[in-house]
């Protein structure tokens, strides 16, 4: 499958791999942008720039718009989404959580897979069938 390359975001690192309550991906911003198009999957290293996803590893952002050079912390573990102000600069520290019961990065070969939707569909009347023989 050929894609588009994400420029407007940057996947900085996997931090504390392995480490409870500490384990985390980070970016960064590297222009304006809406969050909400944005998701994470985690994936198997294939090679330079090519994972093959890990069923079940999904993650939405959730709504907001970042500024060129925030930051984004994206915990493993459970906690509380919270936004701070980053000292002596105009830039912002998003803090959130996958809410998972332990890590699960300590894989090296386990990486993060940032995406952009580009589109979708969402059904507004789902048929359901009939049970046999009902």
């Amino acid at each position: 499958m050929i894609v588009g390359l994400i420029t407007e975001l940057s996947i900085v690192g996997v931090f504390s791999r392995g480490v409870g309550n500490e384990e985390r991906i980070v970016f960064r911003a590297t222009e304006m942008v809406q969050m909400g198009q944005y998701g994470l999957m985690i994936g198997v290293r294939l090679g330079q720039g090519f994972a093959s996803p890990v069923r079940d590893n999904f993650l939405w952002f959730g709504d907001a718009i970042l500024n060129k050079g925030d930051w984004v912390f994206v915990y493993t573990g459970p906690g509380n989404a919270r936004v701070t102000n980053l000292p002596n600069s105009q830039e912002k520290l998003y803090s959130i959580h996958w809410g998972r019961e332990r890590t699960f990065l300590a894989s090296p070969e386990l990486v993060p897979v940032l995406f952009r939707v580009d589109a979708v569909q969402v059904a507004e009347n789902v048929l359901t069938l009939p049970k046999p023989g009902a």
